[in-house]
């Protein structure tokens, strides 16, 4: 929730986020990368786990 409008809703934005991480916005098209390799890799990560519990 965003109580400021124009120019300092954007520094507000800033304020809450968490220190050491990217300020800037991915566009649509990094989200969509990003989320297609967030879920290879818990597909990967459920492959993974279902072999070592058929194994074990």
């Amino acid at each position: 929730m965003d109580f400021t409008k124009g120019k300092r809703r954007q520094y507000e934005r800033l304020m809450k986020e968490k220190p050491g991480f990217t300020h800037s916005r991915p566009s649509e098209e990094e989200e969509r990368q990003l989320r297609m390799q967030a879920q290879e890799a818990e597909q990967k990560h459920r492959k993974r786990d279902h072999k070592t519990n058929r194994e074990g």
